[in-house]
């Protein structure tokens, strides 16, 4: 049994009840908690969007909230809920101007999944043109320049030359912009007394959408960075983040963005496609129910208590095991607006 959290501490962050002594108890944690990175995981309508929701409306007084909305559906349960709290963006752009160009290189290695040799050749273009903040364009640019030295050579710049190409093109530059970066970011964060919710529905092929994620993640960290804490705490929920958990880029941030005020809520229906270090990384863990027997045992033994694995199959929608650093045990919970 969880230790019930009083409802009358400040800066918690309360979304459910749990039962003590045969009362309910308002449940919640500290908003510090969320600052230290959550996964929120279970099957397809288990209730992990309205858990999501629910926690982010209660977040907002203390920092500000960007929900990265994969299958355009938040808008609808905020609605469902009576919030007011959300507006829609729809018109984020994938940067192509970073000021760590070589960071955008490793992001392009894993959405386009870059053999060595087209490895290879990106790290050329950034020692041969890295001295200034080069975009995708000047990439694309330099390696149709490039004088090819011999078959393989031939053969992997016009590989990779098309991998590019199906990404950045004629049909797809107008989600792109190289302006600067807090111009680039500025739909996504003005104002911290609304939700903001990027639809991703502009982006229609799976690699453009990782993109544009993992893009925003390197832009919401370069722009922390930048502005020295002048953008207060910034909470990140990321919708079917199975995609994109296995990532380089990821494994490096939930290790280090925590310290800039960026707390990662990452929502997935899978388990066992989360890296390690993601998993170890993420100190808040809300588990809906789970009905893949490997999902489940990647969760029991997360959590560290194999008892849950015959009731995890088993939990109502909207009922969920809470683990988070302040608490003794993990918490059985009902998620609701408070």
């Amino acid at each position: 049994m969880g230790r019930p959290i009083l409802t009358t501490s400040e800066n918690f962050v309360r979304f459910g009840y749990l039962h003590v002594d045969g009362f309910e108890k308002v449940f919640g944690l500290p908003v510090d908690d969320f600052l230290r990175h959550t996964l929120i995981v279970g099957s397809t309508g288990s209730g992990k969007t309205t858990t999501a929701a629910v926690i982010a409306s209660q977040i907002l007084r203390y920092g500000r909230v960007v929900i990265v909305d994969w299958n355009d559906e938040y808008l609808e349960v905020f609605k469902s809920l009576g919030m007011s709290d959300a507006v829609l963006v729809n018109d984020v752009k994938i940067p192509s101007r970073f000021k760590d160009f070589d960071e955008f290189v490793t992001i392009l290695n894993d959405v386009l999944e870059l053999s060595d040799a087209q490895t290879y050749l990106l790290y050329r273009f950034l020692d041969d043109e890295g001295g200034y903040e080069p975009t995708l364009r000047d990439l694309i640019n330099y390696l149709e320049g490039v004088q090819a030295e011999s078959k393989w050579m031939v053969e992997t710049k016009y590989a990779l030359l098309r991998k590019l190409k199906l990404i950045y093109n004629s049909k797809t530059e107008d989600l792109y912009s190289d302006s600067h970066l807090l111009k680039v970011l500025e739909p996504v964060i003005a104002g911290r007394d609304k939700i903001h919710v990027i639809s991703l529905g502009r982006f229609k092929d799976l690699k453009l959408r990782r993109l544009a994620v993992l893009t925003l993640i390197k832009l919401i960290e370069d722009v922390k960075e930048m502005t020295t804490g002048r953008l207060g705490n910034v909470f990140l929920f990321i919708d079917e983040a199975h995609h994109i958990t296995n990532s380089s880029l990821i494994s490096r941030v939930v290790a280090e963005i925590r310290k800039l005020g960026v707390g990662l809520i990452l929502i997935t229906q899978s388990a066992s496609t989360v890296s390690n270090e993601v998993l170890a990384n993420c100190n808040v863990k809300i588990v809906h129910t789970l009905k893949s027997n490997s999902d489940i045992e990647v969760m029991v033994r997360s959590l560290g208590i194999g008892e849950i694995r015959d009731i995890l199959p088993r939990l109502n929608v909207g009922e969920v095991f809470v683990d988070a650093p302040t608490l003794r045990h993990v918490a059985r919970v009902r998620i609701t607006k408070i």
